[in-house]
């Protein structure tokens, strides 16, 4: 029974799939690429079709249940946003509204100033129409005669009127609510384009069980061996994306390269990406909301400066209006003939014109008038423009000096004002006084500039204890920073490493703000100096007091100290003489002694001076013939240090002479060498990377030493040396380098070659060298030894001893693929 038992649990769970617990439903019956038979479950099926568009049941109610709380989601948000530009929009519209209503009511109670005594007039005829008055009715009779045109005054002026009505109502249009409006559907758009670029369902991909008993793989195989790739090589430098990839048996072939699984660079993958969307997400939130910002500031200006434009622009309609008034007149007083004037009137006209017939018209009282009321109407205008210059920062300067109790007028200029005050109120009375308008407009001018100081005054007062506040906090937020790091409880090396960049970020936003506030700190320094000087000023005085207070009471301490010691001395002196007097009655008690005493002495000084003298004689004969042999080493000295520079000179001379008379040989080279420059350059003409040689004519001398130079002009691989033309002329020219090859050379690399010595041979021993670098070479036949040297390094050297000199050595060079090298006439210093 329990076998049976067993047996029947056997088979069901041989039914049962091992990777999703669900019952076997088919078999792979293709065995040519597997071991043993295949079964699948649906789960199986669905994951072998690689369709994310089929999915079991189960997996398709989980994706439902997903979508639907993401469509919720979407719903809420696009329902509140869509309320939020409505509401808007609408507030917008409401405003602009409210602003067309306003300018309609003001044109409306404009054309009802104008009907109001249309209306008065038309009442008024129809009550007089039946008088007559024949003096007034001959008069204008007259004045229809001599008029040219008939026109209607009245219809003129409504004329100008109905332009000026006409230009307030095509300002509606041209208003800050209308462009807020046309700014507020503009941005509502691009809302409404962002929402639907944002709020769209994610549609979730398959969910493939994780089988861990297969090894993942790419959808490609390996073009080698033709087998699934199932590891990409990420770590190796300058290789193609195309051989990163690899299968089982490229893995095997190079098992010294590390690769990376298919899970591995596919979690990467995805952090990557995450990552990049993560930054590009933020950027877009900064950028909008620095676009939002800027929307709100440009829409305040717009408002700002509009209302004071359309200010600007009713004051030109009204004085258009006004100057076409006037204008009328003129034209009126043009179609009046001086036939026309009375007595008076003409007796009073003439004489005007008889007085100012030889002035320039200008100078008539009415033309002055005028050009001094529109010098008034552009110095208003000017002032309405200068006002948008000043208009957020005088009126929020102003603001703040009222909340914060600032005075602005002092106290001069309040006694200037008042001043001004009483001379217009005197002046009114006196018949000078239009003399005097000009001298109180520019006291009046004197006052408004000295309030417009005082502004700026404070506002640059306000910038200096903001930027002296921000330097204190700038070096505060750096100490913390220090303290920040070197506290020994933070073992956090991610926070160490943040507060290092913070710390770099906060060094060059202070660089940056110091170069950007020079003027600034010049001026707190000064400001600070002064300050210190003030300071110095005071301590000196105060020293200067207590300087003055401690010679005071020095001189009266030491006036006491000196009658002390007066008293001190006077008592001395009488003690000394006392003594003086017991002394000179020892010295004549002593006086004999001293006599015999000083004979004995003398003897004994001059037995000991005789000695002395003579030690010193001998002395002084040895010293005369140790510095006579000295004078005459010094003089072979001098004769060999001469004939030594006469020997250098020598050798200089030859040196230099030899170095100018070497040129490359047009015979004793490769036929693809190229000489040029009269035999100073000689250049590669191929490119196939074998080293053409090239010899001097002039052999190096066999006595004495002699250096040249070459300079590498272009290219990137050279050789420089000297060697045996004969042997070199068997290799035809090229490649002459290794042992036995007759040349001893030095590679751009620091590669060495030796004709005799293959322990140096193609050895790293000496110095690189590139472009534009110059190699002197010294050679010495009679000592056997070659030395380079670099030009710009002179410690860069190297030396080859014991050198083949059994034939002639010529300087050589050795190019390749268009290099090129020049052989300097002088050797530089």
């Amino acid at each position: 029974m329990n076998i049976l038992t067993q047996k029947q649990v056997q088979e069901a769970s041989e039914t049962i799939c091992k990777a999703h617990n669900q019952e076997l439903i088919a078999v792979d019956l293709d065995l040519s690429d597997k071991a043993q038979i295949q079964f699948f479950c649906g789960k199986c099926l669905v994951e072998k079709i690689n369709n994310h568009k089929v999915t079991t049941i189960e997996q398709s109610k989980e994706r439902i249940q997903q979508i639907k709380i993401q469509q919720k989601e979407i719903k809420s948000k696009e329902n509140q946003a869509r309320l939020n530009y409505y509401k808007n929009i609408l507030d917008q519209i409401m405003n602009f509204k409210q602003s067309i209503d306003d300018s309609l009511e003001k044109m409306y109670k404009q054309i009802q100033q104008y009907i109001f005594p249309i209306q008065k007039e038309k009442s008024e005829l129809q009550e007089f129409e039946q008088q007559l008055n024949y003096f007034d009715d001959i008069k204008q009779l007259s004045e229809l005669y001599s008029q040219e045109q008939q026109k209607s005054p009245k219809l003129i002026e409504d004329n100008h009127f109905i332009n000026e009505i006409q230009r307030q109502f095509e300002l509606l249009f041209n208003n800050s609510e209308y462009f807020q409006t046309l700014d507020t559907f503009k941005n509502t758009k691009e809302t409404i384009k962002d929402i639907m670029e944002n709020n769209v369902i994610e549609l979730i991909p398959q969910f493939i069980t994780k089988n861990d008993s297969k090894t993942p793989s790419l959808s490609r195989v390996c073009s080698n061996h033709k087998k699934e790739i199932i590891m990409i090589d990420m770590d190796s430098q300058e290789k193609n994306i195309e051989d990163r990839f690899a299968c089982v048996d490229c893995i095997s072939e190079n098992p010294n390269t590390k690769y990376q699984t298919i899970e591995n660079v596919n979690k990467q993958w995805k952090e990557y990406n995450t990552e990049t969307e993560r930054i590009l997400k933020e950027y877009k939130n900064e950028s909008k909301e620095k676009k939002s910002e800027l929307f709100n500031q440009i829409a305040l200006m717009r408002k700002n400066y509009n209302k004071k434009l359309n200010e600007i622009s009713d004051k030109l309609i009204s004085e258009q209006f006004l100057c076409m008034d006037k204008t009328n007149q003129s034209n009126q007083i043009k179609k009046i003939s001086i036939q026309a004037l009375g007595d008076e009137q003409l007796l009073k006209d003439l004489k005007q014109l008889i007085d100012k017939e030889k002035e320039k018209v200008s100078q008539s009282q009415i033309i002055a008038n005028q050009i001094n009321k529109d010098s008034i109407f552009k110095k208003e205008i000017q002032n309405h423009l200068e006002s948008l210059q000043q208009y957020d920062q005088q009126d929020i300067q102003t603001s703040l000096d009222i909340l914060k109790d600032i005075s602005i007028e002092k106290s001069l200029i309040i006694q200037l004002t008042e001043m001004i005050q009483e001379i217009q109120k005197c002046g009114q009375k006196d018949e000078n006084y239009k003399n005097q308008i000009n001298f109180i407009k520019e006291i009046q001018e004197l006052i408004d500039y000295s309030k417009k100081y005082q502004c700026q005054l404070n506002l640059f007062d306000q910038t200096i204890t903001v930027y002296q506040q921000h330097v204190q906090r700038i070096e505060k937020n750096l100490q913390n920073i220090q303290l920040k790091q070197q506290d020994q409880t933070t073992k956090s090396e991610q926070l160490k490493s943040q507060c290092c960049k913070l710390q770099n970020i906060l060094n060059e936003y202070a660089n940056s703000f110091d170069n950007n506030s020079i003027g600034l700190k010049k001026y707190c320094s000064i400001k600070q100096l002064e300050s210190d000087l003030i300071k110095l000023q005071e301590q000196n005085k105060n020293l200067e007091t207590e300087k003055n207070n401690l010679v005071n009471s020095m001189q009266e301490s030491f006036k006491q100290k000196f009658n002390e010691i007066n008293d001190k001395l006077e008592q001395k002196e009488k003690e000394y003489n006392n003594m003086k007097e017991q002394h000179e009655q020892r010295i004549q008690d002593n006086k004999k002694q001293f006599e015999q005493d000083k004979t004995i002495l003398m003897k004994k000084f001059e037995d000991e001076q005789n000695k002395v003298k003579q030690e010193f004689n001998q002395n002084l004969n040895l010293q005369k013939s140790e510095l006579q042999e000295a004078l005459t080493k010094l003089d072979q000295i001098n004769k060999l240090k001469l004939e030594q520079e006469k020997l250098n000179k020598i050798q200089l001379e030859k040196i230099q002479l030899y170095n100018k008379s070497l040129s490359f040989s047009n015979t004793y080279k490769h036929g693809n060498c190229q000489i040029s420059e009269g035999g100073k350059v000689v250049a590669d003409t191929s490119n196939n990377g074998n080293y053409c040689f090239c010899l001097c004519e002039q052999a190096i001398p066999k006595t004495g030493k002699v250096q040249f130079a070459f300079q590498m002009i272009s290219g990137s691989s050279f050789m420089v040396g000297i060697g045996f033309r004969d042997i070199m002329q068997k290799n035809n020219y090229q490649n002459c380098y290794n042992t036995g090859y007759g040349t001893y050379l030095i590679y751009n690399s620091g590669n060495t070659y030796s004709h005799h010595n293959k322990d140096v041979n193609a050895k790293y021993l000496s110095f690189q060298f590139t472009n534009n670098d110059i190699i002197i070479i010294e050679v010495c036949i009679e000592h056997k030894y070659i030395k380079w040297s670099r030009q710009n390094n002179p410690q860069a050297t190297t030396v080859q001893l014991d050198i083949d000199t059994s034939q002639e050595l010529y300087p050589c060079v050795g190019v390749v693929n268009y290099s090129k090298i020049k052989l300097l006439d002088n050797i530089p210093v």
